[in-house]
């Protein structure tokens, strides 16, 4: 049985790429990935309509909690899947098995770590991710509920990346829509009906979480249908340190992401007061949903640089790569092109048109389009270098471009121009951050032979 699922996780892995075959093999990724963007949504739509248009602001002030969750998760996903898709590749499958048991138990335990912070300093954190007397209220019971339920963001995060790579990415993405109906209906259920407010809102969220644990479960360790299967390990902390080194650059990017959103709120409080802050919530959930195309994109095409890798077939790393430059750049301008003539709807499922909220998302939204044309690479190209095993190359690339220079962009701006250079900072640093990862790519090309 093991060795029908290995041969067909390596027909998927090792087929002849195309064009068109390479956006059917990544389609359900990207699919995964922007439903979790939509379906993250669906609180705040539920919050917006049942609790008041200030209330929203709680799903952008806890962002910079729940990015550490889901940052360190998919850290623990992407750099785990690389070591053990190689494995596999290599033929070394009992391996593969024990390097995943090792990263489960390791998930678990930092997962019961991060809780006990978050409960114990929870007022601290709160006011550092930008509560105000306003807003914390709001924020409050939406922190506590998921703060408590930190294993299971972690453990799904992570499960949908290990997923993926055993080429399941159409399950994949099944999985994540079954989580996300779920949470949708029990946003409406609990908080219309049951009347339990944002605390609603934060439970439906776990429960949708748990759909992708659920199945892991299932797939792993009941039906067995992995290419490996759970093996008792012995602690390997140079293993686990691999892990979290190779997948430092997936780590990074969501990290910072929740960082530069602390920023962002503290920066357009100044700028707005707090309308400003709820109206930034509807705008990243639009950044948001613009990087996960391109995360599941690359997420879907590094197990296949993982497998060629370990094989040695440089010609298909060669095409894949042309490829995938490609569909970067294509992906990009389809998603651009899309949200600027649905801009106005998504931001009126928020707003009423002429509010003071209205205008000022609509407004952020349009400015930020522009970073869809650069940003595919970028997240590609660092995603590459996590396929090769190479976290050092991966993790600065990720740092510089969602931190470094995007943090710069945002203070200076804002400094020179106000509330626009907020919005103008995002796509002005993805810019920059193109030139240098084209840079890097050119240079590493000899290496890696890609």
């Amino acid at each position: 049985m093991a060795d029908n699922h290995h041969s067909n996780q390596e027909q998927e892995l090792s087929q002849n790429f195309r064009f068109w075959s390479l956006l059917k093999f990544v389609a359900p990724s990207i699919f995964t990935f922007v439903f979790i963007a939509v379906y993250q949504m669906v609180d705040g739509l539920f919050i917006e309509r049942f609790v008041g248009d200030e209330a929203i602001s709680a799903v952008n002030l806890f962002y910079p909690v729940i990015s550490l969750f889901i940052a360190a998760g998919v850290m623990i996903g992407t750099g785990g899947n690389a070591i053990i898709v190689k494995k596999v590749g290599e033929g070394r499958r009992k391996e593969a098995g024990e390097s995943f048991s090792r990263i489960i138990v390791f998930t678990v335990l930092l997962g019961i770590v991060f809780t006990a912070v978050c409960l114990v300093f929870a007022d601290p954190i709160m006011r550092l991710c930008g509560a105000t007397d306003g807003t914390i209220e709001y924020l409050r019971p939406y922190y506590m509920t998921l703060s408590a339920f930190s294993i299971a963001i972690l453990l799904q995060s992570e499960l949908g990346i290990l997923i993926i790579g055993e080429g399941k990415t159409v399950v994949a993405a099944l999985v994540i829509i079954v989580g996300g109906v779920l949470n949708c209906v029990l946003d409406y259920v609990f908080m219309k009906h049951l009347h339990m407010g944002i605390r609603g809102a934060a439970i439906a969220t776990v429960i949708g979480y748990c759909s992708t644990i659920v199945y892991a479960v299932w797939f792993y360790v009941l039906a067995k249908k992995s290419s490996y299967k759970l093996e008792l390990a012995k602690p390997n902390l140079k293993e686990i340190g691999q892990v979290c080194f190779n997948g430092s650059s997936d780590m990074v990017s969501n990290l910072a992401q929740g960082v530069t959103i602390l920023i962002q709120n503290h920066l357009v409080f100044r700028c707005y007061g707090d309308v400003g802050i709820s109206a930034l919530t509807v705008v990243t959930y639009v950044q948001t949903f613009i990087m996960m195309v391109f995360m599941g994109f690359t997420s879907a095409v590094e197990p296949v640089f993982s497998f060629h890798y370990g094989s040695g077939n440089v010609e298909m790393r060669k095409r894949v790569y042309r490829l995938s430059m490609l569909w970067s750049l294509v992906l990009g301008f389809v998603t651009m092109v899309l949200l600027f003539f649905l801009r106005r709807p998504i931001v009126g499922i928020f707003f009423s048109p002429g509010s003071d909220f209205y205008t000022i998302a609509e407004n952020g939204m349009l400015l930020s389009l522009p970073a869809c044309l650069f940003v595919g690479i970028s997240i590609f190209g660092s995603g590459l270098f996590t396929a090769f095993s190479n976290g050092l190359v991966s993790g600065l690339l990720s740092f510089v471009r969602t931190f470094v220079v995007l943090v710069i962009c945002l203070y200076g701006l804002t400094a020179l121009f106000g509330g626009t250079g907020l919005w103008l900072a995002w796509p002005a640093a993805e810019a920059i951050s193109l030139i240098i990862t084209v840079i890097v790519l050119r240079h590493y090309r000899p290496r890696y032979q890609y």
